[in-house]
């Protein structure tokens, strides 16, 4: 008897402590996970279950498919201008963002301005760690936001927000099991359709040349590259793919140890737009003849690619196209609107350029 009041105690302490959080409006959104937080209130998982479902029968909560719980009453404590801002999170300072990406963020300010929302951006290296999640926790606790936008992610980063319930959409894609909303390139399809133009040009040494990433969307990017050289029957190629660490230095030093000794390549596939400008150039310095003696794509396109001559082979995405789409998904996912989470994949248009020569030119 004494165990079953105690049990009963416990619970009820548990849908008090869960009650108070949802009238602050600590989540939005979503609930954590049961794992999460039965460690936060000490409780089993069965104790937590009975609380969650008292909230629910109180009609705090709907159990969305896949189980996640999803608030449906606001509480009238609301925190102070929690509902009314976005909260960016980037690793890169305002200075190192690419042009690009800085486009599409001053649009989304835009249109989220019309719906009364703020953009906040928060950058640092420290929530793109190997351990990200004290860190993580601590920015959700002290920063006042309705949900977040999360560029360049990491899967140990992606994996902390599905647990802890925050409302969040990636502008990237997710890494496998992971399961929140995403706008993203096909990266897949860019880099199969572009080692499919080497390909057709007789190039058969060709290198996909990445900096090195723990994001999806360039674990996508590799095997689309491969894919390519795998449904090309009776193509002896050699793909290869090649890392370097994103500084001048290391993109230097990888070239000229991908130029001697041995094959060189005579084609390269190059992701991000200022590691395709600092090869392109690199190339050139080295004496080699771009398109006659190598032949170059840009994964990506940057607006300061139309200076550099000859003018690259790259994809050129929509900024605008890119804003819009994450600008409603934000939008959705604030009034508790969204549903199985969005899976956006954007094609960007290919823009030939004068970098893209025929193997018997770089031959």
């Amino acid at each position: 008897m004494s165990l079953a009041i105690q049990r009963r105690s416990l619970v009820d302490e548990a849908t008090e402590v869960l009650r108070r959080a949802l009238q602050e409006e600590i989540w939005v959104g979503r609930m954590p996970g049961e794992r999460e937080l039965s460690r936060q209130l000490n409780v089993s998982r069965p104790t937590l279950r009975l609380a969650l479902d008292a909230l629910r029968s109180e009609g705090w909560l709907k159990v969305a498919p896949g189980t996640q719980r999803v608030i449906v009453r606001r509480g009238p404590a609301r925190a102070a201008g929690r509902a009314r801002t976005i909260g960016v999170l980037t690793p890169l300072p305002l200075q190192e963002i690419p042009p690009f990406a800085l486009c599409w963020m001053d649009r989304l300010r835009e249109l989220l301005g019309r719906a009364g929302m703020g953009l906040e951006i928060h950058s640092g290296r420290r929530w793109y760690s190997r351990r990200p999640e004290k860190d993580l926790a601590a920015l959700t606790r002290e920063a006042t936001a309705a949900a977040w936008l999360l560029f360049v992610t990491n899967e140990r980063m992606q994996r902390w927000f599905v647990e802890s319930g925050f409302p969040a959409v990636l502008s990237g894609s997710c890494h496998p099991g992971i399961e929140l909303p995403s706008v993203d390139f096909d990266y897949r399809a860019v880099c199969r359709h572009a080692a499919g133009q080497f390909l057709q040009r007789g190039h058969r040494r060709v290198v996909l040349f990445m900096q090195d990433s723990e994001t999806a969307g360039d674990r996508e990017s590799a095997a689309g590259f491969l894919e390519a050289f795998r449904t090309r029957a009776g193509a002896a190629a050699t793909p290869m793919i090649v890392h370097h660490h994103g500084t001048p230095d290391s993109i230097r030093q990888r070239l000229r140890g991908l130029f001697h000794p041995g094959p060189a390549p005579t084609a390269f596939l190059v992701a991000r737009s200022m590691p395709a400008l600092m090869t392109a150039s690199e190339l050139v310095r080295r004496g080699l003849r771009v398109p006659r003696d190598i032949a170059l794509i840009a994964r990506d396109s940057d607006h300061f690619h139309e200076f550099f001559s000859p003018q690259l082979a790259r994809y050129r995405a929509n900024p605008e196209a890119h804003a819009r789409r994450l600008a409603r998904i934000l939008l959705k996912l604030v009034r508790g609107e969204a549903g199985k989470p969005t899976r956006v994949r954007l094609m960007p248009e290919f823009l030939p350029g004068e970098s893209l020569g025929d193997a018997h030119q770089a031959g």
